[in-house]
């Protein structure tokens, strides 16, 4: 009878004990509300940051790639001695859409701006991440750019400007581009944290 009882007696014990541990080692309601606020305090706290370097990061890619764009039409209208248009295209086939949608380069043996007889298709890029606009603006609003067999322009310069969606100038870039087909990134000469046009202003968007 006394066997029975301290059996059980030592059964209970070690019930306890083991709630007494697993109350020091494990969380308390309490406990986890106060880590969750803590983490979405931490949260709140590096969301911008991580915001503004993202943005930051599309706003140089995506005009980092109308360079690219820009320099492979130069040198495949001398390396293929022939005029090479590049313009804006939503398809990769023809001119036309918006610039944020892609730009296309393609030989242009009579310089009509489209792809017929002996015109090929050289490249397209496309801007998956942009979210915002890319605009090209130039004398006489040619939605185009024309390079010769010499590695120039057909007289024409202007610039590629990208907004992002929020229009925070900060994320502002623009590509300034010469009738030498000299293609340069805008820069931020007072620094005041917003890049300059060619005429010494911010650039507005």
């Amino acid at each position: 009878m006394n066997s029975a009882t301290d059996c059980r007696a030592n059964e209970v014990g070690v019930r306890a004990k083991a709630a007494a541990r697993a109350a020091e080692t494990g969380f308390t309601l309490f406990e986890l509300l106060i880590t969750l606020a803590i983490l979405a305090v931490l949260s709140s706290v590096a969301m911008p940051g991580f915001n503004r370097f993202r943005e930051k990061r599309i706003a140089d890619t995506t005009i980092a790639r109308v360079a690219q764009a820009v320099t492979a039409a130069r040198s495949s209208a001398i390396n293929h001695n022939s005029l090479v248009t590049l313009c804006r295209s939503e398809d990769a086939e023809a001119c036309g859409g918006s610039w944020q949608q892609g730009i296309l380069i393609f030989t242009d043996a009579n310089g009509d701006r489209q792809l017929d007889g002996p015109d090929r298709v050289l490249r397209y890029l496309s801007f998956p991440e942009a979210q915002g606009s890319l605009s090209w603006r130039a004398f006489g609003r040619r939605q185009y750019i024309q390079f010769t067999n010499l590695g120039t322009t057909r007289k024409q310069n202007g610039s590629f400007t990208y907004c992002p969606y929020n229009r925070k100038l900060e994320h502002a870039r623009q590509l300034i581009l010469n009738h030498s087909a000299r293609a340069r990134f805008a820069q931020d000469e007072d620094g005041d944290g917003i890049v300059d046009t060619a005429s010494g202003h911010a650039l507005p968007c």
